[in-house]
C-alpha cells in the first residue's frame, strides 16, 4: 500500500470529510452520530480519495485540452464588387482580389506596389535589394485582415535582356493570380453562364476565331468544350512601352452551361 506524507494524508483527508465523515444526523439508536476526526480515516480512504481526484482531474484536463485545441471559426468575411471593378474595361488590366483593386499587366513597379498595399498585405516575400536574372520571377503575399487571401504576383526586369541582372527594386509587377473565391474582374463578375459570355463577347465587338487568323494578334474568341478564349489588347501602354494582351478565359459546366471561373492572364506584355 501507498505511503503518503503527513501533510498529502492531511490534504486528501479533508477532502473526504463531506463522504467520509458521518453528517451530525440522527443515527439508528436516536443518538447524534459524532464526526470522524482527521486520525479517524485509514490510509485506504486516503487512497481511495486520491484515486478519485486523480480521475477527475484527468478527465477535466482532457475537457480543457480539447476545449483548447477546438478550432474557432471567426465569421468569414463576404466579398461585394467595388464600383472601381464594376466600372473597369475588360482593356483596362483591373483585378479586385478579396476588397482591393489591382491592376495587371506591367503598369506598377514592385516598390511601388509595395508601398500602395504594404498596409493591406504581407510583402515580406519580396525582398527588394536581392537581385534577379530570370525574365519573370513569382513571390505571394497574403491579406493582413484575412488570410485566405493569398495572391501570387509576377514581376519582370526592366530591361530586354533576361540574363541582365536587375534588382527586385527595380522590376515591374506584370501578373496578379487570386483564387477564384476572392476574385472579382471588370463589370464586378465572378463567373458567366454560357448565355452570358456570348452576350459579353457581342458587346466586345469580338469575332470568333477562324484558321484565317493570325493566333498572335489579339481581339478575337475561341469557343472550347467548357470554356470561352479571349485575347483581348489592352487599352493603354504599360511601363514597357507596350500595351499588353489580356488573356481572359470563362469557364462554364459543359452539362448545365452555368459559369464556374473566370481566369486572367497576361500575354506579351513586353515583347
Amino acid at each position: 500500500m501507498k505511503k503518503f506524507s503527513k501533510i498529502a494524508a492531511f490534504i486528501f483527508a479533508l477532502s473526504l470529510s463531506a463522504t467520509v465523515m458521518t453528517a451530525c444526523g440522527d443515527s439508528k439508536d436516536g443518538k447524534k452520530s459524532e464526526p470522524k476526526s482527521v486520525e479517524d480515516i485509514d490510509e485506504k480512504d486516503i487512497e481511495d480519495a486520491l484515486n478519485k481526484l486523480d480521475e477527475e482531474t484527468s478527465k477535466e484536463l482532457a475537457k480543457e485540452k480539447e476545449e483548447a485545441t477546438e478550432p474557432t471559426t471567426a465569421a468569414e468575411k463576404v466579398y461585394e464588387p467595388t464600383e472601381e471593378i464594376k466600372n473597369a474595361s475588360f482593356r483596362s488590366g483591373y483585378i479586385q482580389i478579396g476588397d482591393t483593386v489591382f491592376r495587371t499587366g506591367g503598369y506598377i513597379t514592385v516598390p511601388d506596389f509595395v508601398d500602395k498595399y504594404g498596409d493591406k498585405f504581407d510583402m515580406s516575400e519580396i525582398a527588394l535589394d536581392e537581385y534577379t536574372t530570370n525574365s519573370m520571377q513569382n513571390a505571394t503575399i497574403t491579406s493582413i485582415d484575412d488570410p485566405r487571401v493569398k495572391i501570387t504576383i509576377s514581376y519582370a526586369t526592366s530591361g530586354s535582356d533576361v540574363n541582365e541582372r536587375s534588382k527586385i527594386s527595380d522590376c515591374i509587377v506584370v501578373g496578379l493570380n487570386g483564387h477564384p473565391d476572392y476574385c472579382f474582374y471588370p463589370t464586378g463578375i465572378k463567373s458567366l453562364d454560357y448565355d452570358e459570355v456570348k452576350s459579353l463577347l457581342t458587346e466586345l465587338g469580338l469575332p470568333e476565331y477562324t484558321s484565317e487568323m493570325d493566333s498572335l494578334e489579339p481581339d478575337w474568341f475561341k469557343e472550347e468544350k467548357d470554356s470561352f478564349y479571349v485575347p483581348i489588347k489592352a487599352e493603354e501602354e504599360n511601363l514597357y512601352g507596350k500595351c499588353p494582351t489580356f488573356r481572359y478565359e470563362f469557364f462554364f459546366n459543359e452539362k448545365n452551361l452555368e459559369g464556374e471561373k473566370i481566369t486572367l492572364l497576361e500575354k506579351y506584355w513586353k515583347d
